[in-house]
């Protein structure tokens, strides 16, 4: 018999915020912090945890806040059903519910229609997420 390991679950609801055409929607929104490795700036950010990105992305703003010289930073794209241009940056991520910090690369774009993005690479490999929509919840453990 296959040892089964328990997964500790922390709840969460989902967000409302106006959408297109002032629309309600709700997301699964975690607060996290972000900080930059050189100048030792943080702040919150409201990010949504997203299964159908790739990467981690963030709004050019949130860069700036934590003095990200972005002109220094090397370009990248973002490919997907559109494409988003942006800049790469080694930033210190942590979830504050979890009391867990990780050093990753984040993509900064300007056209963000949200604070920030947390995709597949290196964020879900860190962490185990379940949507349960028709609930409005979201469930979120460490692996």
């Amino acid at each position: 018999m296959a040892n089964r390991v328990h997964v500790k679950w922390k709840e969460y609801d989902y967000k409302i915020q106006i959408g297109p055409g002032n629309t309600w929607l709700y997301r699964p929104l975690l607060e996290i912090e972000i900080s930059s490795r050189t100048s030792q700036k943080r702040r919150s950010v409201l990010a949504m945890i997203d299964s159908g990105t790739d990467s981690s992305v963030f709004h050019a703003d949130i860069a700036r806040d934590l003095q990200i010289d972005l002109t220094r930073c090397p370009r990248v794209r973002l490919g997907g059903i559109g494409s988003l241009d942006g800049y790469l940056s080694n930033v210190q991520l942590l979830v504050p519910d979890m009391k867990i910090a990780m050093d990753i690369p984040v993509m900064f774009a300007e056209n963000l229609p949200l604070q920030g993005l947390l995709g597949q690479k290196h964020f879900f490999q860190r962490f185990k997420v379940r949507f349960e929509r028709d609930i409005n919840k979201f469930y979120f453990s460490a692996v």
